[in-house]
């Protein structure tokens, strides 16, 4: 009998199992160590934490099981993904491991992104740039350790260090150099232009090799430590997910797991490299060779059941306990007692940020429509239904890639409760299936290592014979189904919705935290999403230099048309390409003004290009009742010089004022041809129309302001005038 090991190098600790070549286990064993947190969002671990957890592991399963050491002919390591290790020239480990869980790299994410365009990165790397990536790591390295990157010779990942140390060879493997952020994925090699443009040396990465392939043999010292031949073969191994695929079988088109454990993962293969242009799901190169994968990750899927059981079931839990029963099992029988939907209480599963498929740090979550009428477990059903919606939506995603599994093989805790089994076909509309084997990434790591040794021909051979399908399954319930479209439509309008409330939270807790926080939002910001964007693909130097000819004098100035601004040279440009060919006028706005006093809105769109930077006061059009709007829901935000920014038709804004640092502004304002020129003869000053003050312009005046005092309009703006101190 032949024998196999797999190694699954995790954050918290390394589990290796020993397996025949029938894929039975013989023995396990988990040596556990410490996560390292210098700072606040820092996590690093010590590689030698890896090695010694690795060496001994293999060690105690060799001894356990009494195998005869020439018998174990292949190994291979499924590891933890993304954490940066840095060796000397003399391949010793220069600094801890910067991990996956890390978030100090925003900074280093942004530069990314501004270097080689978010549009380009997706392209090549099929990924944004991410804190938990490998390359927003190297630049934070590099910007804050000089000395330690200069010495720096070699980068490798945490299970391709592990691997350098039981072969003597540096590589890396391919699944897990697919999250570097370095990886041109679709062609499978190193990115000579994001590296160009990172300028990152194309020396300090090592050659990429396949999963399966040969990466070496043990070593005699290692051979020593361990008691393994030195003929034992070490495969490339995985990243942690994509040797979890293998685990569950998970290797040709139309396979795809789902993961109920911590976060929730929906994973499939594709023999195509299927890429979000939004980047809402990463795409990695599979564990198999000439294939790909796609993976979502919903952050806090089973940690919001624990939440739940742990903040409203302390009691059941402590009784349960004593009863020698799991808690887990009283939830989800409450939960089935309560009918499709929860009675109207739908849960946002965003305890701690999310990841996919939408990348949000801020977001957090959410109980929606609750009511007197709803108890704990109509609660704890909306928690499990808002899980699993979650992962409906990143399947939606993978369906808009082409992508469309009809069977799920479900792993983790949450595929062994029959009720979110059936949850996940209903909402899914998946047939649910499960494996006999719980080894899941060690489990593929053993047939990489199987095909690695010749034991199988193939990857898929080897998942034939290794991974076998229980009779835990479930299948969809059409009509539960349709019930659970009309749930879907809720759940997916309310995070565009709730997107700029959880910025405007976030930045509430860090007020009420003591952080020192910007005085206005920027143009760029979440918030502003609903009001506006930038426009960046017009010529604006072109655009401020005609702006700067503009006078300045005391007060505010407004010119609708002006000719030297509505030069040839640019007027095609923004009537066609902002304006989509409608006819146009270009003048400016300038002036000393601090005060809001106004709001107007047109029925068009409008440009503002700013050539000092400026402050805007702006609100939706949805806060005007009755021809009333409240200086409340206005809100402020900078726009810099150079900046180009469209207000939609539904934003109400006015006259710029001064920002700080300035005593002026200036400000270029395009608008559809003839707007705010004299207001139309005829008409009424009943109803809407009685805020009409100029061509295609409705205002509404504060009493205070010159325009309220004047009577101009019949729309009004309440509450107390807004002033930039």
């Amino acid at each position: 009998m032949r024998y196999l090991l797999g190694v699954d190098l995790g954050t918290s600790g390394t589990k290796t199992v020993l397996f025949d070549e029938n894929g039975n286990t013989l023995s396990s064993k988990t040596i556990e160590y410490p996560l390292l947190q210098p700072k606040n969002g820092w996590a690093e671990q010590d590689p030698k934490f890896w090695y010694d957890a690795t060496i001994n592991s293999i060690k105690f399963v060799l001894e356990d099981s009494k195998v005869n050491a020439e018998d174990v002919v292949a190994l291979s390591i499924a590891g933890q993904m993304h954490g940066l290790v840095m060796l000397d020239e003399n391949g010793k480990v220069l600094r801890n491991s910067i991990l996956w869980c890390d978030a100090r790299t925003q900074k280093q994410c942004d530069e990314i992104t501004a270097l080689v365009g978010k549009k380009r990165l997706i392209e090549i790397n099929a990924n944004p740039a991410l804190t938990g990536f490998t390359a927003p790591k190297i630049l934070w390295v590099r910007e804050n350790e000089p000395e330690i990157y200069d010495k720096c010779r070699t980068i490798l990942l945490p299970k391709d260090y592990v691997r350098y140390m039981l072969t003597g060879n540096k590589a890396m493997e391919i699944s897990d150099a697919s999250g570097t952020n370095l990886l041109d994925i679709t062609n499978r090699v190193w990115s000579d232009e994001i590296l160009e443009k990172l300028n990152i040396d194309k020396s300090l990465l090592p050659p990429i090799i396949e999963s399966s392939a040969v990466a070496g043999h043990i070593t005699p010292e290692i051979a020593k430590l361990t008691g393994l031949s030195e003929k034992t073969i070490v495969a490339g191994g995985a990243g942690d997910n994509a040797a979890a695929a293998l685990g569950t079988g998970v290797c040709k088109e139309g396979d795809a797991f789902v993961t109920l454990g911590t976060s929730g993962v929906i994973f499939a293969h594709t023999n195509k490299p299927s890429i979000d242009p939004l980047g809402r799901v990463h795409t990695f190169c599979a564990a198999v060779e000439n294939s790909w994968t796609a993976m979502s990750c919903t952050l806090a899927a089973g940690l919001s059941l624990r939440w739940t059981r742990d903040e409203l079931y302390s009691f059941e839990k402590e009784q349960e306990a004593k009863a020698g029963s799991d808690v887990y099992n009283l939830m989800t029988a409450k939960a089935a007692e309560c009918p499709v939907g929860s009675d109207g209480l739908i849960y946002l599963p965003y305890l701690m940020g999310e990841r996919s498929p939408v990348l949000d740090p801020n977001a957090r979550g959410v109980f929606f429509g609750l009511s007197a009428r709803h108890t704990k477990a109509h609660m704890t059903r909306a928690v499990l239904e808002g899980i699993t919606l979650s992962q409906r939506h990143n399947l939606d995603v993978l369906h808009q890639m082409d992508i469309n599994p009809v069977t799920l093989t479900a792993c983790g805790g949450g595929a062994q409760s029959p009720f979110w089994r059936q949850l996940l076909a209903d909402i899914l509309k998946c047939k649910i299936v499960t494996t006999t084997s719980k080894e899941g990434p060690a489990l593929g790591a053993a047939i990489l290592a199987g095909v690695a040794a010749g034991i199988f021909k193939s990857v898929e051979e080897g998942c034939a014979k290794l991974v076998k399908t229980s009779d835990k399954q479930s299948s969809t319930n059409e009509s539960v189904a349709k019930m659970y479209d009309e749930v879907y439509k809720i759940y997916s309008f309310l995070y565009p919705t709730l997107r700029p409330a959880f910025s405007k939270l976030d930045t509430m807790r860090k007020k009420l935290d003591g952080e020192e926080v910007a005085k206005y939002k920027e143009v760029t910001d979440v918030e502003f999403e609903r009001y506006g964007k930038v426009i960046t693909d017009i010529d604006t130097p072109k655009l401020l230099s005609l702006i700067e000819k503009t006078p300045l004098i005391p007060g505010t100035d407004y010119k609708a048309s002006v000719d030297y601004l509505e030069d040839p040279s640019v007027m095609p440009v923004l009537k066609n390409q902002v304006f989509g060919g409608l006819n146009i006028q270009f003048g400016y706005c300038n002036g000393d003004n601090k005060g809001l006093n106004c709001l107007e809105y047109h029925r068009n769109s409008e440009l503002n290009i700013a050539a000092t930077d400026a402050v805007l006061m702006v609100a939706p059009m949805t806060a005007v009742h009755d021809g009333i709007i409240d200086t409340n829901d206005v809100e402020t935000f900078i726009v810099r010089k150079g900046q180009a920014v469209m207000f939609y038709e539904t934003t109400l804004h006015y006259a710029p004022c001064v920002a700080p640092g300035y005593d002026h502004f200036k400000v270029g304002v395009v608008l559809p041809k003839d707007t705010n020129t004299d207001r139309p003869e005829g008409v009424s000053r009943d109803g809407e129309s009685g805020c009409l003050t100029h061509n295609n312009k409705w205002l509404y005046a504060h009493k205070d302001s010159a325009e309220g005092k004047a009577n101009m309009t019949t729309g009004k703006l309440i509450g107390e005038n807004l002033f930039i101190d």
